[in-house]
């Protein structure tokens, strides 16, 4: 985040979409929508028939999103932890974009954002997840100086109007 913070202050990006938790401080910060989490699988997954039990979802292979890279646990393996379970991690990637091309094409699982989720509800069977993942929040993150901006107020403005209507 250290890089992000820097980038702001110079004026090099103008506003940034994140989790207010990994959020420069030192940043405005506007709060667009909370998200939860969904389970996707291949279209006929033979383990998955639109419901996924929890010794199902620790026996598959999983996809995880590492955007630092490298990463093999997610928001999944602390509430596994939390009931001394554990999943088997197959394929770490550095977007969420990515992960429903390669879900639909394997079988492998992955817990993603739902609206991520639901915009591939056409090519991927999107389940609940079988314990309680904690939903996470998204932000707009902007530095002071583009406060009074008219033309940089615009887009974090639009963006608060977009979220609200969903």
């Amino acid at each position: 985040m250290l890089a992000l913070s820097s980038q702001l202050e110079r004026g090099e990006v103008d506003l940034v979409l994140a989790s207010p938790d990994h959020a420069p401080a030192a940043m405005r910060q506007r709060q667009l929508f909370r998200e939860d989490y969904a389970v996707i699988a291949r279209q006929g997954h033979p383990a998955v028939q639109g419901r996924l039990s929890l010794d199902v979802f620790c026996a598959l292979e999983h996809v995880v999103v590492s955007p630092k890279g490298g990463g093999f646990s997610g928001p999944a393996d602390a509430a596994l932890e939390a009931v001394c379970r554990r999943r088997t991690v197959a394929l770490s990637t550095s977007g969420f974009l990515i992960v429903p091309e390669v879900v639909s094409r394997s079988d492998m699982i992955a817990l993603i954002p739902r609206r991520i989720a639901d915009g591939w509800s056409d090519q991927v069977q999107v389940v609940e997840p079988p314990l309680t993942i904690p939903s996470f929040a998204i932000a707009s993150v902007w530095h002071d100086r583009t406060t009074n901006h008219p033309a940089k107020r615009w887009l974090p403005e639009r963006l608060t109007m977009l979220a609200a209507e969903g």
